[in-house]
């Protein structure tokens, strides 16, 4: 789905660091084990539910997985916040490849991501073949990718992050002018991350989608000024596919 190019240090003109990766072309299969997965899963599951109360949650399980099992769990609308909450476990398990030229580089090694859907979303079409549904296709496979990526490609993720779609952008899906996406750091009033109960700082990423303009804005001008073009055309928190792009 992604593109990932080889990793080259250079900085935009908005002072990014930028990375790039080419496929790693691995062939080595290391089998995460069931009973070794998901560490943290009780304390990250209290942390959105008490960001997000009273909400039935669902649990897409990983059946086979190499690296990390990464699970996505659902967390239903609600009559007072009628958005779907989507959030991973398992990426923490593993510490990311943070630059040890990072200040405070530990508390930046290990990370879960979420996000927010729309209420019209529907979370069963994943595997659906009825085009009506196919627009929920994207969600699940997209938010697994990002939480195996640092550690399939020995990198790491953190808030003000974008990456493209691959070389050339590609949409999401038809019709849509999202393709790529930035990582936010946005969490409760207690921040974004949770401390685990063995002291292991765990933070919490959203992943938004953006169109080429707006990556290539960020590359140019730096995540604050993105952030001021988002607000300025009151892009919301709730993904919406087909919204027009902002730059």
């Amino acid at each position: 789905m992604f593109g990932i190019f080889k990793r080259k240090k250079e900085i935009s003109k908005g002072g990014s660091e930028i990375h790039r990766h080419k496929d790693s072309n691995r062939k080595d299969w290391r089998p995460r084990i069931p009973d070794e997965s998901c560490i943290y899963l009780d304390e990250i599951c209290a942390y959105f539910d008490k960001l997000y109360p009273n909400r039935e949650t669902t649990v897409f399980h990983e059946i086979v997985s190499d690296l990390v099992h990464i699970d996505v769990h659902v967390m239903k609308p609600t009559p007072e916040d009628d958005f779907y909450v989507v959030y991973t476990t398992g990426m923490s398990d593993l510490p990311m490849a943070v630059p040890n030229e990072i200040p405070n580089a530990q508390d930046y090694k290990h990370a879960e991501l979420f996000m927010f859907l729309p209420s019209s979303w529907n979370p069963h079409s994943e595997t659906s073949t009825d085009p009506t549904l196919i627009r929920g296709t994207w969600a699940i496979p997209t938010i697994k990718f990002f939480a195996r990526m640092p550690h399939e490609y020995k990198t790491w993720l953190g808030g003000g992050h974008t990456i493209p779609n691959g070389p050339d952008y590609d949409p999401f899906l038809e019709g849509s002018e999202l393709s790529g996406v930035v990582l936010l750091d946005y969490g409760g009033e207690d921040g974004s991350y949770l401390i685990a109960n063995d002291g292991t700082r765990i933070n919490t990423l959203m992943l938004m989608p953006l169109t080429r303009a707006e990556t290539e804005y960020k590359l140019e001008h730096g995540m604050g000024a993105l952030i001021d073009r988002l607000e300025e055309h009151d892009v919301p928190m709730i993904i919406d596919m087909y919204r027009k792009s902002a730059v």
